[in-house]
């Protein structure tokens, strides 16, 4: 198994602020990330994951996405894990952004992949279909797509689903940007899935009757947990704790959980949580360094 993850830029990552989209409650407008933080955060990743038994890709930032010129640099190329998804056997999904700054990320990344050897398809320019990689999980020992249904759309969920061949799609309808600040799955040492934590208050109804049915009929765990362990609200900022790496045995994550349930069940399971992040005493500030998980290829 690999982890692909980016190094930050040359220039100060967002050092002209934040930039500002639709459904993303932690981007606010003018927000600069704590530069020393972000560095020594990164730093504490990469050492983590080059402990663990994986294999690690580092790749350096884009020159042509770090330009001095704040109009085009957006500094959003880090979050690897949002510009492709992969079936971790050799095939890449290319991102087709509906949020269209971003795509000349995913456009140099394909480059990229290509250059190391994966196979890349896209999306036909002509399709409807939007898909985005932080609004997937794949869990392919047990061939189960989960997608968020705000960036992506319902035709590119299941464009993605159809080339991967899943067994099952398990759709998931919010107003929040990206699935991964929401929900994550958990993966046992066989690389099995065996539990799912979700912020089903930002998760629509018949969505959280869906996943709830699911986890019944795959005898999953489904742990629900508040909008503080996710990406939070409008009024309050959540500290992203859902938003993990699930891999085999571990779940990685920017913080510990608020919730007491998640804890014991992941002992129970045998799968050990490990967090990365310093502190989060100031959620909006801590957005600069929680998606940094990188993505399984």
């Amino acid at each position: 198994m690999k982890i692909l993850i980016s190094h930050l830029p040359k220039h100060k990552w967002w050092g002209h602020g934040t930039p500002i989209y639709e459904n993303n409650p932690a981007m606010k407008e003018g927000v600069v990330p704590n530069q020393e933080l972000v560095e020594i955060e990164m730093y504490m990743m990469t050492k983590l994951f080059n402990r663990l038994p994986i294999e690690i890709i580092e790749i350096d930032f884009p020159s042509f996405l770090d330009q001095q010129n704040k109009e085009k640099r957006k500094h959003d190329f880090v979050f690897v894990r949002d510009l492709f998804i992969s079936d971790q056997n050799g095939k890449t999904i290319i991102s087709k952004f509906r949020e269209k700054a971003r795509q000349v990320e995913a456009d140099i990344m394909q480059i990229m992949l290509e250059s190391m050897g994966y196979e890349t398809k896209r999306i036909p320019d002509d399709s409807a279909a939007t898909a985005e990689g932080g609004e997937f999980y794949y869990c392919p020992g047990d061939k189960v797509l989960f997608s968020g249904a705000c960036r992506n759309n319902i035709e590119g969920a299941e464009w993605v689903a159809k080339e991967f061949n899943v067994d099952e799609l398990v759709i998931m309808k919010s107003k929040i940007f990206h699935i991964d600040t929401l929900f994550t799955p958990v993966i046992n040492k066989e690389n099995k899935l065996v539990a799912a934590i979700a912020c089903t208050e930002l998760i629509e109804r018949d969505s959280v009757d869906n996943l709830r049915q699911f986890a019944i009929r795959k005898n999953i765990e489904l742990i629900e947990v508040g909008p503080e362990d996710a990406v939070g609200t409008d009024q309050e900022l959540g500290e992203f704790a859902v938003n993990c790496e699930p891999l085999p045995g571990y779940l990685i994550g920017p913080t510990r959980f608020r919730s007491k349930k998640v804890l014991p069940l992941l002992k129970e399971l045998d799968v050990m949580h490990i967090t990365c992040l310093l502190y989060t005493s100031d959620a909006a500030d801590e957005r600069s360094s929680v998606d940094l998980g990188g993505r399984r290829i």
